[in-house]
C-alpha cells in the first residue's frame, strides 16, 4: 500500500458544474457539517500592479466540482488572471425590479407609488 502524503494545501485550477473555473490556492475546509474544497483566489493586478480585482475565497461542495489541476503557483496566478473571476457582490434588488411603464396605460388615482418609483394598488 502506497502511504504517501497528501499536501494540506496545492495552487490548482478548479473547475466547477456550471463551466466556472477558480485557479488559485486550494485545501480541504470543515465547516456546515462536511468536507468542503477552499479556493483563495489571488488579487487581480492591472498593468500599473495595482488591485483590479480583489483576491477572494471560495468555498465549494466536492460534489460540484468537475476537475481539479494541480499545477504551479506561478501558473494559477496566470490562470485566475486570464479567468477574470469576480467574487460574488450583493446587488441593489429595487433597482432590479423597477417594472417598464408601458406605453398607453395611465396611471389609476388609487395606485400607489412608493420611495423607487414602483406603482402597486393600495391594499383594500
Amino acid at each position: 500500500m502506497n502511504t504517501t502524503e497528501t499536501p494540506a494545501e496545492i495552487w490548482a485550477v478548479v473547475e466547477v458544474m456550471g463551466h466556472t473555473r477558480y485557479a488559485g490556492r486550494v485545501s480541504q475546509h470543515a465547516a456546515l457539517g462536511g468536507a468542503l474544497i477552499r479556493v483563495e483566489v489571488p488579487a487581480i493586478l492591472n498593468d500599473q500592479g495595482t488591485e483590479e480585482i480583489p483576491a477572494f475565497e471560495k468555498l465549494l461542495a466536492p460534489a460540484a466540482i468537475f476537475a481539479i489541476t494541480p499545477t504551479t503557483e506561478i501558473l494559477a496566478r496566470e490562470a485566475a488572471r486570464r479567468f477574470r473571476t469576480r467574487p460574488f457582490t450583493i446587488l441593489d434588488l429595487p433597482e432590479l425590479v423597477r417594472r417598464p411603464r408601458l406605453p398607453g396605460i395611465e396611471r389609476h388615482p388609487d395606485d400607489h407609488v412608493d420611495e423607487y418609483g414602483d406603482d402597486y394598488p393600495d391594499p383594500i
